[in-house]
């Protein structure tokens, strides 16, 4: 049996990609009822819930574990949430239907690439899957990438995703990288 693996560093420069990914956005909140926030530190409690929910239900595409996080303290929750000056520029975001958090994603730029920002934690719940939520998320993680005159987004997905890989494909990701395993 092999260990299950996942695609590094899908990346895809800016070009005129992000304009369509904008109008496809558009349209897609103007026929949902889901609202794209930023979290905060006081947020921690949401930040968790949603978390440990992906890592229950997509426990293969995370390079953590249930287990390991859910074992975090309060105030693990809430550092993760806090900017780390001289460190990293974060824009952490939640989606939810009726103030119940449905996904997760958050956008990442370190301040050795300041080129570059990476996509970390995508998942939305398989209930609020199909409306548009995933292109949202990458839609904010986009235009504040943009604002911050970054080149290039990069993430990871595990290669028995599917849905995920053909989502970033058809938002303009490209493959690169070699495959690594996932843990």
């Amino acid at each position: 049996v092999q260990p299950r693996r996942r695609l590094v560093r899908c990346g895809f420069a800016f070009t005129t990609k992000p304009r369509v990914l904008a109008a496809l956005y558009s349209i897609v909140v103007a026929m949902s009822k889901f609202e794209i926030r930023v979290l905060t530190a006081s947020d921690w409690a949401s930040y968790k819930t949603v978390r440990l929910n992906s890592l229950k239900d997509s426990p293969s595409s995370f390079g953590s574990t249930y287990e390991r996080e859910a074992a975090f303290s309060d105030t693990d929750w809430e550092s993760r949430l806090e900017p780390k000056p001289g460190v990293n520029i974060s824009i952490p975001l939640v989606a939810e239907i009726n103030g119940n958090p449905v996904g997760l994603a958050s956008g990442i730029g370190w301040d050795e690439e300041p080129s570059v920002t990476y996509i970390y934690q995508m998942w939305v719940s398989p209930e609020a899957r199909g409306i548009g939520i995933a292109r949202a998320l990458l839609e904010h993680i986009t235009a504040w990438a943009e604002s911050r005159d970054c080149e290039t987004l990069k993430l990871s997905v595990t290669t028995i995703n599917d849905a995920a890989v053909s989502l970033y494909q058809s938002v303009g990701f490209n493959r690169s990288g070699a495959l690594e395993p996932l843990r």
